[in-house]
Parts: structure tokens; sequence; C-alpha cells
């Protein structure tokens, strides 16, 4: 099964969920596909994982725009949606997740997940450390991926 595994990633937490996912598959034929710098023909592909950072509550906007205007082929192929950020609350992180894609994909998703996420201090700009400084009430760079969530999303794709 030919994989592509598309993402956007601010400060690289989400490139480096897509990277643990991709090996995880343990398929040849899985490629990383970086949104900012490429728009894949996604007919080649048997088999599409989306993966997005959260900032704020939201998912960046260009994300959303190509689930969107790719909605109609993105349903026609198995499907994978994960998000990253770092909302502790379970409740909040479900509804980041749900609102990240298009409730039509969501249904026709396999597997979804909130992966957790990281901040990564020395990659913020001023405002985005001085924010996380004051909302996160942190002073270091931490990390909190979910290796278990993760691990449950690549089960069910394999399903």
């Amino acid at each position: 099964m030919k994989t592509a595994i598309l993402y956007l990633s601010k400060h690289g937490t989400t490139e480096k969920v897509a990277r643990i996912i991709g090996d995880k598959l343990e398929e040849k034929d899985a490629e990383l596909i970086n949104l900012e710098k490429v728009q894949p023909s996604l007919d080649q592909y048997d088999r599409i994982i989306i993966g997005g950072s959260v900032y704020a509550g939201t998912v960046n906007k260009k994300l959303t725009s190509y689930c969107i205007e790719n909605e109609t082929l993105l349903a026609q192929k198995q499907l994978g949606l994960f998000v990253c950020g770092m909302e502790p609350d379970p409740d909040k992180q479900q509804t980041e997740l749900e609102t990240a894609f298009p409730k039509s994909l969501q249904g026709k998703a396999k597997a979804t997940g909130f992966m957790g996420g990281e901040f990564i201090l020395e990659k913020m700009n001023f405002m985005e450390r001085f924010i996380v400084k004051k909302i996160a009430h942190t002073k270091v760079s931490s990390s909190n991926i979910h290796e278990e969530t993760i691990n449950l999303f690549v089960e069910k794709l394999k399903e």
C-alpha cells in the first residue's frame, strides 16, 4: 500500500510525529510530504495521513483549506488524521481535532488522534515565547508527545 503522510509544521513537532508514524507503519513506500513545500498529486496513493499543529486552539488554516480543496479525492482514500498541540484537557483536545478537519473526512478516517506536542522555545519568536511563558507558565522547552496515542493510531491504520 502506497502511503503519503502530509503535514504542516511550524516548529518541527508535527514533522517529528509524522516521521514516527511513518517509521511505525514500516512501509517502504511511505512518503513524508511537507505541504509548505509540495502540493502532491494524491492519485498515486492508497492511504493518506494528514497532520497539522494547533496554536491557540486552531490548526493552520492552510491545512484546513487543503483538506477542503481536496475533500472529494481524500474521501476516496484510506485516511488518517492527526493534530499536535499542548492542550492538556482531553475534551478540548477532541474539539481541536474535530475543528481541524472537515466533518466528512473525520467520518471517513480510519484513525484520528491528538498526538500531544512540544514547546520548543528556541524556535519561537519573541511574541510566541512571551505567550507560552504567560499562558503555560513555563520558561523551558518541554515535550509531551503521546507515544501511546501514536501507537494506537498506527495500529488502527494497519487493521
